[in-house]
């Protein structure tokens, strides 16, 4: 009895793992109708399975938004942010979702009202991943989002011209631990503050910056090929 009860257990995380994939597989085809459809159905067994948070954004949620991308369905990607926003738990869960809802909002041909909620969706992220990288069992992960989030709509801002708002954001990267974010959020970071400190004729601070970034391309350089590949990317779309 008790081993039947042990298969009977582990069948829905076997089931769980065999549509994930087939859902890989199915996007490495380019066959989109399968894809989703398989990606759907990982969403409504999630209740079941319990992926950890990390599991769920990273194999189930970021690969059906990357699919309402390609397929250019926009509708279907802000309903899939708004569900995963309404079902989220406290913690990591909540902050990832007010970070993709509000992302998504402000790199969108929406109205200003509707970016403007999109900043405030960061805002209230940002407080999420603050407060669950003070305790809790994902200090190091709450603390590599709310870096990311930070250099992103840093990021954001700085393309609106709107350098007074991205200064802030991106010496928050900067004066956190480089492992705390990626790569890419640290040189664009970099780059972008020393770009503003130009701007501003604060030359001296803007050349220490100049210098850090040029070592940190030395020590990582496959990051501005990566850059570089997602800049392509942006501009196919």
């Amino acid at each position: 009895m008790l081993f039947a009860g042990a298969l009977w257990a582990g069948e829905p995380r076997s089931q769980f793992d065999r549509l994930k994939s087939e859902g890989r597989a199915a996007i490495d085809s380019e066959n989109w109708v399968t894809a989703e459809a398989r990606y759907l159905e990982l969403l409504e067994m999630s209740a079941a399975v319990h992926p950890s948070t990390s599991e769920m954004y990273a194999e189930i949620v970021s690969p059906l938004a990357q699919i309402y991308k390609r397929i250019d369905n926009t509708e279907k990607l802000e309903n899939l942010f708004q569900q995963r926003l309404e079902k989220s738990a406290e913690g990591m869960d909540r902050g990832l979702s007010q970070a993709d809802l509000g992302f998504f909002y402000q790199s969108s041909d929406f109205a200003s009202a509707d970016q403007f909620h999109g900043e405030r969706l960061i805002e209230e992220a940002m407080k999420t991943f603050e407060q669950c990288a003070s305790n809790g069992k994902e200090v190091e992960q709450c603390r590599h989002r709310l870096a990311d989030s930070a250099g992103i709509q840093g990021a954001i801002f700085f393309q609106k011209q709107e350098y007074g708002r991205a200064e802030p954001l991106f010496r928050r990267v900067l004066t956190t631990p480089e492992l705390s974010a990626q790569d890419e959020i640290v040189l664009v970071s970099l780059r972008a503050l020393s770009e503003i400190l130009v701007m501003r004729n604060e030359l001296s601070e803007a050349k220490q910056l100049e210098i850090r970034a040029a070592a940190f391309e030395v020590a990582h350089p496959d990051v501005m090929a990566r850059l570089r590949r997602e800049g392509n990317r942006s501009r196919s779309r």
